[in-house]
């Protein structure tokens, strides 16, 4: 048999079965595949919110602990409550227990707040969590 004789034959066997998409508008079916990304303003203001708080951390702040800090990621969770922070410690050799980093980070929890509101211009932002990653 020729190739075109051959996929001709193969493709008539597949339209003779009945699969669980025939007798959907192809249409419909696009559309409820097309949107599969869930929270994509959350995604957003956590790539915004990841970078506001790099330049602070790396600048503002007048604490050297803060200099040390890296921020891995920003992301929000399921309901939009919270934006989860995560944190690495550049250099190893600080002296400073991870509640010690965690408890300074979370005194100026309302200050990077704000400057994330004002940078995304929104009036509202999640509260911010924070995690030390090792």
């Amino acid at each position: 048999m020729k190739l075109s004789k051959e996929w001709f034959n193969e493709a008539r066997q597949l339209c003779a079965d009945i699969g669980p998409e025939d007798g959907i508008d192809p249409r419909l079916a696009a559309r409820a595949v097309g949107r599969k990304t869930k929270n994509h303003k959350g995604r957003q203001l956590g790539k915004e919110a990841r970078h506001v708080l790099s330049m602070i951390f790396a600048g503002e702040l007048s604490d050297p602990i803060f200099r040390d800090l890296v921020v891995i990621g920003v992301t929000p969770t399921d309901d939009g409550q919270f934006l989860i922070v995560s944190l690495a410690l550049i250099d190893d050799s600080i002296e400073t227990s991870e509640a010690r980093i965690l408890e300074k980070c979370c005194a100026v929890n309302g200050y990077l707040r704000s400057a994330i509101a004002w940078s995304v211009n929104r009036k509202r932002v999640p509260m911010l969590k924070f995690e030390l990653l090792q």
